[in-house]
C-alpha cells in the first residue's frame, strides 16, 4: 500500500505590475507540490498580503486562488493578481521611500481536499521589495503610453 504525503504549498513569488500613490499591484504566485500516485483538489486559497510598519504588520490587500485541481506528481504555479487601495498602503509607501524598500509578508491557509479528507495547510514567507524594482516598474510604464 502506498504511503501518502501532504501537499506542500508555499510562497513562490511576489512581483509588482503597477504602482502608483493611491494603489500598488501585485502578482502573487503560490506553488503546490503534489509527490502522490492520485491528484488533490485545492478548494481555495485564501491569503493577506502584509507590511511592516512601526514593528507591526499592516495588512494591505488580500487574494485567494480560488479552487483548482492538481494532478499527481506535480507542481503547480498558481498566479494572482492583487490590488491595494487601502490607507495602511500610504504608511508603506512612506516607509518605502525613507529607507529604500519594504518587506512584504504574504500569509495565507489553503484548503486541501486529498481522496476523502480536507485539510488546512499554512504558509507564510517575506520578501523585499526594492527600489530598483520599482524603477523598472515605473520605466516600463512610461515606454508603453
Amino acid at each position: 500500500m502506498p504511503v501518502f504525503s501532504d501537499p506542500v504549498v508555499t510562497l513562490e513569488g511576489v512581483s509588482l505590475r503597477k504602482v502608483s500613490l493611491s494603489n500598488l499591484d501585485l502578482e502573487v504566485t503560490i506553488r503546490v507540490e503534489n509527490h502522490n500516485p492520485v491528484g488533490v483538489t485545492l478548494k481555495e486559497c485564501p491569503f493577506a498580503v502584509l507590511c511592516k510598519k512601526e514593528g507591526d504588520n499592516r495588512q494591505i490587500a488580500t487574494g485567494n486562488t480560488g479552487n483548482a485541481k492538481i494532478p499527481a506528481h506535480s507542481v503547480t504555479m498558481l498566479n494572482v493578481p492583487v490590488t491595494s487601495h487601502n490607507a495602511a498602503l500610504a504608511g508603506a509607501l512612506v516607509s518605502f521611500v525613507t529607507k529604500g524598500g519594504i518587506e512584504v509578508t504574504i500569509e495565507g491557509k489553503a484548503v486541501v481536499k486529498f481522496l476523502i479528507v480536507t485539510k488546512p495547510v499554512p504558509f507564510s514567507r517575506t520578501v523585499p521589495v526594492t527600489m530598483v524594482q520599482i524603477a523598472g516598474i515605473v520605466a516600463g510604464q512610461e515606454k508603453q503610453d
